[in-house]
């Protein structure tokens, strides 16, 4: 049973380092293309933190002794591409990417609780912790993609871009954001912050030494419908 969930989990992982390859394209252009500097921030934001997602499991693959594939990253590159110059030649540029980048982000969340669930079958904690990490962001950037819809509709529409936007700061889900906490001030403190992190050993996954044993026991318990409670409980104890 475990060498099967581990196959599974190989394959899987697989699939999600070419996802996050085509994410990286998508958020590019989108940002290029979306006639908006705010939404485009959002964009950019997340494409930092998808650079993260795809270096997170490319490291799992290796430790599972395989790698990402190169075929399935290529064609989910060329999908990528396709997709925005669709989305730029069309009339209703922003309503499409607004389409795009939420459906995208909820295949991504689907793909990460079933990487979280074949981990645990495995035996593996490392990658299920990766794969908590991983789904507690997709998860926020669907938020973010949502709290766009408004802005993106005025902006098709020719309207004046009035709608607010979600800040891409403090990191998490902006529905779970202290009151007075979800005003936009811009992606550089994020950009500081994911910097910093991202120069911590990779073994760490972000996740501190004295805490690591817990958090293991944790997700060996929970459902992957708890990890947002259970990352809240980490950032409220940290």
């Amino acid at each position: 049973m475990a060498e099967n969930a581990r196959t599974q989990l190989v394959k899987y992982l697989t699939g999600a380092h070419a996802m996050e390859k085509q994410a990286l394209l998508l958020l590019s252009r989108g940002a290029a293309i979306v006639g908006d500097e705010e939404v485009a921030r959002i964009f950019r934001a997340h494409r930092l933190q998808t650079e993260e997602h795809e270096r997170y499991v490319s490291e799992r693959l290796q430790a599972l002794g395989a790698g990402p594939s190169k075929l399935k990253d290529a064609a989910m590159q060329a999908g990528g591409l396709a997709v925005g110059a669709v989305a730029q030649a069309a009339p209703d540029t922003p309503i499409l990417l607004a389409r795009t980048a939420f459906a995208f982000e909820n295949l991504e969340i689907a793909s990460y609780r079933l990487i979280w669930e074949l981990a645990q079958r495995a035996g593996d904690d490392e990658t299920a912790a990766v794969a908590g990490r991983i789904l507690e962001q997709e998860e926020a950037a669907a938020e973010l993609v949502a709290g766009t819809f408004p802005r993106m509709v005025e902006l098709t529409l020719g309207e004046p871009a009035r709608s607010p936007l979600p800040g891409v700061t403090p990191l998490g889900k902006p529905s779970e954001r202290p009151a007075g906490d979800a005003a936009p001030r811009g992606a550089a403190e994020l950009q500081g912050r994911l910097v910093r992190q991202a120069g911590r050993p990779a073994a760490r996954y972000r996740v501190a030494d004295r805490r690591r044993a817990r958090a293991r026991a944790e997700l060996r318990r929970a459902r992957p419908s708890d990890l947002g409670h259970q990352a809240r409980r980490r950032r409220v104890s940290e």
